[in-house]
């Protein structure tokens, strides 16, 4: 609830006269927040899963930040910055992303766009759970 709102709510359960101050407030047009122009070809569901400030824009390591303004070419560049955000300039390239042990090859698509780095490079191996196959464990027996 804005606070405008709070205020005019305020006096109007009150006998007293809305002041001035008070009414051209609830009355002002609300600033909007600009988008970064990093999000905004990005839309809502871009925004929607950013818990960064839309005026900081996304969080890109500065390694990632100079082959975009160079125009470079992604394609087999090892990354470790697993925290950088993806941008719409990677997409169609593939990269390695580091997962603390190796590289991981990963190929970048629009679905990508937004989401980090680190989320398609798992960091734990991914072991089924095995079920007991022979007799199990046996004890010895007395005679």
């Amino acid at each position: 609830m804005a606070i405008s709102s709070l205020i005019a709510s305020r006096f109007a359960r009150s006998s007293h006269a809305l002041p001035a101050a008070a009414a051209a407030i609830s009355q002002a047009p609300r600033a909007q927040h600009t988008a970064s122009p990093l999000l905004s070809g990005l839309g809502a569901a871009a925004r929607a899963f950013s818990s960064r400030a839309l005026w900081k824009g996304a969080f890109v390591d500065a390694f990632l930040a100079r082959i975009k303004k160079n125009r470079e070419n992604m394609n087999g560049k090892k990354i470790w910055s697993r925290r950088s955000s993806i941008l719409p300039e990677f997409v169609g390239s593939s990269v390695l992303i580091y997962n603390g042990k190796t590289h991981v090859r990963c190929k970048i698509t629009e679905g990508k766009v937004g989401h980090k780095f680190g989320e398609f490079a798992f960091t734990r191996r991914r072991r089924p759970h095995r079920t007991i196959t022979g007799k199990g464990k046996q004890g010895k027996g007395r005679k």
